[in-house]
């Protein structure tokens, strides 16, 4: 029998997982850490349209030749900076859908695809990726144009503390949000018993890797958004920390993941943030046009900022809606 690997817990547990692989040369079941119903140990979706097909070669997943439909009412903000992805407007939301697929070469691919990268073993021998590959997702998300904010909601250091389960206020586990080049986006929270800052060492290049359902995903900064930023020629650099501008993407409720920069290309006021790096104003872009008005947003910017150091996505959900 062959082995089976259900998600991506953490490094412990993909490297117990691997290790046994090899020694056992696939004739041993392994369930890493029980069975989970969903990516890294949580539901497996972010709405009521989510789902795993088969495995894909992706040919036509990478950023110059990836296909897309935006309908005409959308704001502008989305339709100027969101590429891959289907986007339209449904009554007082914005619908946003996409499979998921990364649009450039990682190992996750699977050596069968064109799409495929080795693995990058020279960050260290720490690093080293989960059995899990990219297969082609299903994801909508139903966004509030104008998401209402929690009532009451102070974002403070206690709230943020890593751990699953312990607030009512964290983003649920799996999907929970998508970047502006289309991959998914999670909560920066592994399942009971693991730890994020070690499932981090089976990133590839990209800082994504698959859960079980091969549902690929980032939980923090990644060079993948820059790229699209970097076609449309709002920057020249593409590692986080050095853009001109630093867009990431958007979490379910309406959220904003952004970077060292505003979408101005201004540095943020340090002082206004909360525990999570978030605070809320206008969304100006760098032709001084409000595209979002009073949007809250998070900042990670780890390289740069010693201070406020976070590099994960948000644990908490500031507004009411998430599907």
């Amino acid at each position: 029998m062959l082995p089976i690997f259900w998600h991506d817990l953490g490094q412990t547990a993909d490297t117990r997982c691997m290790r046994i692989q090899h020694a056992l040369v696939g004739l041993m079941l392994c369930a890493c850490s029980g069975t989970p119903t969903g990516a890294d140990g949580g539901s497996a979706d972010a709405s009521a349209d989510v789902g795993a097909e088969a495995s894909v070669d992706a040919g036509t997943s990478l950023l110059d030749t990836c296909s897309a439909t935006v309908g005409a009412t959308v704001p502008a903000f989305y339709k100027t900076y969101f590429r891959c992805t289907d986007l339209s407007v449904n009554g007082s939301n914005l619908v946003i859908s996409t499979k998921g697929q990364p649009p450039y070469k990682t190992y996750y691919y699977g050596p069968a695809s064109t799409n495929y990268a080795s693995f990058d073993t020279s960050r260290g021998n720490q690093y080293s990726p989960n059995p899990n590959t990219i297969k082609v997702q299903s994801v909508t998300f139903n966004v509030p144009l104008t998401p209402t904010a929690k009532s009451n909601l102070t974002i403070t250091s206690g709230l943020i503390d890593g751990v699953v389960g312990t607030s009512s206020q964290e983003y649920k586990m799996g999907s929970a949000g998508v970047a502006i080049n289309s991959v998914i986006m999670f909560n920066p929270l592994a399942a009971p018993g693991d730890d994020i800052e070690n499932e981090k060492y089976t990133f590839d290049d990209y800082n994504g890797h698959p859960e079980m359902t091969g549902n690929y995903h980032y939980h923090t900064t990644t060079k993948g958004p820059l790229q699209v930023l970097s076609k449309l020629g709002f920057t020249t650099a593409t590692e986080p920390g050095t853009a001109t501008i630093e867009l990431y993407g958007m979490m379910c409720d309406g959220t904003l993941v952004m970077g060292c920069t505003e979408l101005s290309g201004a540095t943020p006021i340090l002082t206004g943030f909360d525990a999570q790096n978030g605070h809320a104003h206008d969304i100006i872009d760098n032709n001084n046009q409000t595209l979002l008005t009073n949007r809250y947003h998070v900042h990670l910017c780890p390289t740069k900022w010693t201070s406020n150091p976070r590099k994960f996505t948000p644990e908490i959900q500031y507004y009411t809606t998430c599907n």
